[in-house]
């Protein structure tokens, strides 16, 4: 019988593993979180229109443009988290290779 040895993660892999566990993923919160970013820009561009404000309605477009540019540079940052949680991943797989 072949002795199963546990992954040996890195620190920064451990800080991870952490962050992570104790985040929250789930759909709702991230549903939520959206709206709440956008509703506002929104509501405003709504407001522009309705008024039929020119000002507002860009103030309100370039919010969005804001807002979605802000999203590409978040995810981007993420990537390094992404490279560092498929790395977890690969220890954890060849772990269960040995059983």
């Amino acid at each position: 019988m072949e002795e199963r040895r546990d992954p040996v993660f890195t620190d920064e892999e451990v800080r991870l593993i952490r962050l992570w566990s104790l985040s929250d993923l789930s759909a709702g919160r991230q549903v939520s979180a959206q709206v709440a970013y956008f509703a506002t820009p929104a509501l405003f561009g709504v407001y522009g229109l309705v008024t039929g404000s020119q000002t507002v309605l860009g103030v309100a477009f370039l919010c969005i443009l804001l807002l979605l540019v802000w999203g590409f540079v978040s995810t981007w940052r993420e990537q390094r988290q992404v490279a560092l949680m498929q790395s977890i991943c690969r220890k954890l797989s060849a772990g269960d290779a040995g059983s």
